[in-house]
């Protein structure tokens, strides 16, 4: 029960960073003002922002990606 208390609060958190991602990634304009490194580093940060869930220690010990 507390884990998914928990797993829930990990998953809003996810949730805060990738609607920050996608306000970059989600905004053509912006999106093609990126170069093609930066804009592979935001895709790659976005995965592994999805891939959160899978880690092993989840929800109770996350390893959070770094942002570009």
């Amino acid at each position: 029960e507390l884990d998914a208390a928990l797993a829930a609060e990990v998953r809003d958190d996810r949730g805060d960073r990738l609607t920050k991602v996608d306000a970059v990634a989600g905004n053509a304009l912006r999106w093609a003002a990126l170069d093609a490194g930066t804009q592979a580093a935001w895709a790659v940060y976005r995965q592994e922002l999805l891939d959160v869930p899978q880690q092993t220690g989840f929800p109770n010990d996350v390893v959070w990606p770094t942002k570009p």
